[in-house]
């Protein structure tokens, strides 16, 4: 999971199988996360639901993908009985008694009313670039404002700037900074920091950031919509490699549709070593243009210290 923060990274998956008694067991690497006894029950807060039998729920203060053998419901609140550490961490699925009423969490139903109810976050109006003959270290620059500002990472930014790591004035170039009286108060205008608020929660006007925010924890991917330049469209999904199919590192795929090449759809693919890319391209005979040019590419990424391992490209 590509997430911006060393302390949202611990938030890992829960896999459960499904059995006559149901089970879950935790993945390997999150052990260090859960200090519990065998025997001892702790509560899974349902979050909300996600595709495959999915949910995102909270378990001993932590937030987890679970799959669950059971049928439940948002805000509903289920009893995991602690089994074993050995091979995995391992909990039993308690099924509520026949006529036995579910407690139900407040935020819990609220989070999954936000997810289903709340607008979406709409794409950036403006251009990163004013035309592409702009550099593309400019590119660089505006597309990490750009997701940095987002929003989404607020809570994060907003911890550095408690520790001191992060300038209050930072802060206020986000949305939710924008709307907090810290920015009033900037501004000398009193009444415009008063909070729009939703149930208690939060400001009705950051609920389709929330949304985001939660969809970017289930899936684990960060994706960006938007104009590259005027009327160069693109689209970018970054997330945490899979170790099980390649070697740890961040993976980025872009999509452009570009003069020359058509559609190209690239997946760089970050590790220690270098990187390496993966393009798939639209029109025939792109992916045998692509390939002749890969000294220049290899140059050109040399120069930013990058080092290419790898160029792989097909005509799809």
């Amino acid at each position: 999971m590509f997430i911006n923060d060393e302390s949202q990274k611990q938030v890992l998956p829960i896999l459960a199988k499904t059995a006559v008694t149901p089970v879950v067991e935790v993945q390997q690497r999150a052990s260090q996360l859960l200090q519990l006894n065998p025997g001892q029950q702790v509560k899974a807060e349902i979050i909300s639901n996600l595709p495959n039998s999915l949910y995102l729920a909270r378990v001993a203060g932590e937030l987890y993908h679970l799959e669950i053998p059971l049928n439940v419901a948002p805000g509903e609140t289920l009893e995991l009985t602690f089994l074993t550490a050995d091979p995995r961490i391992t909990f039993q699925v308690m099924r509520p008694e026949v006529g036995e009423s579910v407690k139900l969490s407040s935020m819990g139903k609220w989070l999954a009313d936000v997810v289903k109810n709340a607008p979406s976050l709409q794409a950036p109006q403006e251009p990163l670039l004013e035309s592409p003959e702009q550099a593309s270290a400019q590119l660089a620059g505006k597309l990490k404002s750009a997701l940095t500002q987002s929003g989404l990472f607020y809570e994060s930014h907003l911890a550095q700037w408690a520790g001191g790591a992060l300038q209050l004035k930072e802060l206020l170039k986000e949305p939710q900074g924008k709307l907090s009286r810290a920015a009033a108060e900037v501004e000398g205008d009193e009444g415009g920091g008063k909070e729009s608020s939703a149930a208690g929660f939060a400001d009705s006007r950051t609920l389709p950031l929330i949304k985001e925010q939660l969809l970017l924890l289930n899936s684990g991917v960060l994706a960006w919509r938007g104009e590259a330049w005027p009327g160069q469209e693109m689209e970018l999904a970054i997330r945490e490699g899979d170790d099980e199919k390649w070697e740890q590192g961040v993976e980025a795929t872009v999509s452009l549709e570009l003069p020359r090449l058509g559609g190209v759809e690239a997946t760089l693919r970050f590790s220690a070593e270098g990187i390496s890319i993966d393009c798939v391209c639209s029109n025939p005979g792109a992916s045998d243009l692509m390939r002749n040019q890969s000294a220049e590419l290899r140059t050109r990424l040399s120069s930013c210290g990058l080092h290419l391992t790898r160029l792989a490209a097909k005509d799809g």
